[in-house]
């Protein structure tokens, strides 16, 4: 499958990794539980040490199934009995933290939540933490409280080696050299770059950090959102034609209309979101043939939704978006 990312030992559509930035996300297949069961069968010796497991992940799923038919009560039960089956189990923390943001309660949904965190080196799936914090991330905001917003999407993005390691600085200051010097076609012909978890929270970070004023900030963070997203697009185009290689974006671009799969991964993942507003920080941090050349791009895309009609009017005028606070709405 195309636009797949490894979870854990799970592949999932990279659209709906743990549906990443919104509240209510898909939790973790019964297909775990199945592929649990089968070596269960298979192995007598490995089905004896995790049939503790088997069972409060069972718990765990049936309230899953209760929760998706919005059996908010018998959840919360389902919930409670797997925490208690296995005396530690984050991903029931957080499931109980759902029902509680349904019913509208958001304090005991945040405080349920950051329990969870607590818990997060007992995550059966490890990159659940990632899961739980775009959860974080989301109720922050629709509280339009920012600042934890952020403090949550750095915690996703602290994880990031290839942005946040100890040896990520000077590959930092190297990419946005050269994006400054050379544009970012030579960037996305240089590097390429996948870390799927932390996409989003750069993509958001960035959006945050333009719309507070801090404008190479976000530009920094955007531009990590767009190679990752690059990156992954352009090994699938060269999965679907062998002959395939980036040259330029609006080469890539013009690929992208060739392949429904792409198309449709570029149109619905943010793609081109992120290239409009790294256009839009660029401009703001003093680098207008950065951006004019973007929203260009944009512009001329079929499949760019909003962002091309948006980026049509930059060109002819273009602004910056007011600092939030002013009278402006959150993400």
């Amino acid at each position: 499958m195309f636009f797949s990312r490894v979870v854990g030992n799970t592949q999932v559509a990279s659209q709906n990794v743990f549906s990443y930035g919104k509240i209510g996300q898909q939790r973790p297949s019964l297909f775990l539980v199945l592929i649990v069961g089968l070596m269960f069968s298979a192995h007598p010796g490995f089905g004896q040490n995790l049939k503790g497991n088997l069972e409060d992940w069972i718990l765990y799923e049936k309230g899953n199934a209760m929760f998706e038919h919005r059996e908010f009560g018998q959840a919360l039960q389902l919930y409670k009995e797997a925490i208690s089956s296995a005396g530690i189990f984050p991903e029931a923390e957080i499931g109980i933290g759902d029902v509680f943001l349904e019913e509208g309660e958001f304090e005991l949904a945040r405080d349920q939540y950051e329990k969870a965190y607590t818990l997060r080196n007992a995550f059966r799936v490890a990159e659940s933490r990632y899961e739980l914090l775009y959860k974080l991330a989301d109720l922050y905001q629709s509280k339009d409280m920012y600042s934890q917003t952020e403090n949550a999407l750095l915690r996703i993005e602290g994880d990031d080696k290839k942005f946040s390691g100890p040896d990520s600085s000077r590959l930092r200051t190297q990419i946005w050299k050269n994006f400054t010097t050379k544009g970012l076609d030579h960037i996305l012909f240089l590097y390429q770059l996948d870390v799927p978890f932390a996409q989003l929270a750069h993509s958001r970070l960035g959006w945050f950090y333009y719309r507070s004023g801090l404008y190479e900030q976000a530009a920094q963070e955007l531009l990590f959102a767009v190679i990752y997203d690059a990156t992954e697009i352009n090994a699938s185009l060269h999965e679907l034609d062998s002959d395939y290689r980036f040259s330029t974006l609006a080469d890539m671009g013009s690929a992208i209309q060739d392949h429904k799969e792409v198309s449709n991964f570029a149109a619905t993942g943010g793609f081109f979101k992120d290239l409009y507003y790294l256009a839009g920080a660029s401009y703001a941090a003093g680098f207008p043939a950065h951006a004019m050349q973007i929203w260009k791009l944009i512009s001329a895309s079929k499949i760019a939704g909003k962002y091309s009609s948006l980026s049509a009017r930059q060109l002819k005028s273009p602004w910056v978006e007011r600092i939030l606070g002013a009278g402006t709405s959150g993400y």
